[in-house]
């Protein structure tokens, strides 16, 4: 069984591998940012369902990366509030 100072380090190793993860989506949540203001710049005026599905998409895939970032920073604090008690 892991000592009390084993798993107190275990669990900040994971928090900080959930912080740099929360940074990378939070990287890619701006790429996508950017990919959708360059495509809805391009298809003003364009009424095609493809160019509409895209935007939609992309939106979508936004939407969910924020939510991953909010679940995930829930889990840090989750995680540190165990090691406080631990």
């Amino acid at each position: 069984m892991a000592s009390v100072e084993e798993v107190k380090a275990n669990v900040a190793a994971s928090v900080d591998g959930t912080q740099r993860a929360v940074t990378g989506i939070q990287q890619v949540n701006e790429q996508v940012d950017d990919a959708l203001a360059r495509l809805r710049i391009t298809a003003v005026g364009s009424f095609h369902p493809s160019i509409a599905a895209a935007i939609a998409h992309l939106e979508q895939a936004r939407t969910r990366l924020d939510e991953a970032a909010t679940l995930a920073r829930a889990a840090m604090d989750s995680a540190d509030t165990y090691r406080m008690i631990v």
